[in-house]
């Protein structure tokens, strides 16, 4: 095994496809950080306790990736007979290859989105400059978190909740209530992002959230008018795990349509 190689942790019922991002060795031991391939977790792990992915599971995971896009795609389809400027979305991810996967499919959605990749941890030092540069109507502040499993309302006990938070709150110095902040991954505090300000976060059960289900809630606010509530319903058609993995609050939508013939 090496950094890079695409493995599974043993006994893990779920069978979630991790890449080794990095590798050290502690009290002789060698310790692996990995990142999620589908999915916004982020752990360490002893490498004995490692296996490599074999090219079957590789295979399978990609085609349910694919399987996923492909419905957010097809279910996302606008009249064409409609003229409308869409909701502008600024995302800041903490994984550079989620952020490239999430504005390939603002893309092709016909969405206006501008993003960056910047460390969970230096988060909250950068935003303040890209919301004056974009003066977005969505914000997505993603990347990777873990909760492990010691106490629920304890913020030290997830791995990037309180970075998260503090962005939130910067964001809300900054656009007050004039945009919707959708904030979270893998496993974080919903209720502390809800509080500090979000509109939408993860995750209610404390469970994985797939790459593309912050980019999905920020195309429904992107797609549904200034006028109505963004469904909760017509959302989690698109989201796995549906309200475990993100909720949120009732919250307007940023399409406006134009008025002339």
């Amino acid at each position: 095994m090496q950094v890079g190689s695409l493995v599974v942790i043993k006994n893990d019922k779920q069978k979630c496809l991790y890449k080794i991002f990095k590798m050290y060795t502690k009290h002789e031991e060698t310790i692996c950080l990995l990142y999620g391939v589908y999915y916004r977790i982020t752990r360490e792990e002893l490498m004995r306790n490692l296996i490599e992915a074999d090219e079957k599971l590789v295979i399978e995971e990609e085609n349910k990736d694919k399987k996923y896009y492909l419905n957010i795609i097809k279910r996302s389809e606008r009249s064409p007979k409609q003229k409308y400027v869409l909701g502008k979305i600024l995302h800041i991810d903490g994984d550079c290859e989620y952020l490239n996967k999430c504005l390939e499919l603002y893309e092709e959605l016909g969405i206006y989105a501008y993003g960056k990749c910047i460390p969970e941890n230096r988060m909250s030092e950068d935003i303040g400059k890209y919301l004056l540069e974009i003066d977005p109507d969505i914000v997505v502040i993603t990347g990777h978190d873990l909760y492990n499993n010691k106490g629920i309302k304890e913020l030290d006990n997830y791995v990037n909740t309180k970075n998260f938070m503090k962005v939130v709150k910067e964001i809300r110095k900054v656009k007050e209530n004039s945009c919707v902040i959708i904030a979270g991954a893998c496993q974080s505090n919903f209720e502390a992002l809800i509080a500090s300000g979000a509109d939408f976060a993860s995750s209610p059960k404390r469970i994985n959230v797939h790459t593309y289900d912050p980019a999905i809630i920020a195309i429904k606010a992107s797609t549904t008018s200034f006028t109505k509530i963004i469904s909760s319903d017509d959302l989690y058609k698109y989201i796995e795990n549906g309200r475990d993995a993100y909720s949120g609050l009732q919250t307007f939508g940023k399409m406006r349509l134009m008025i002339w013939k």
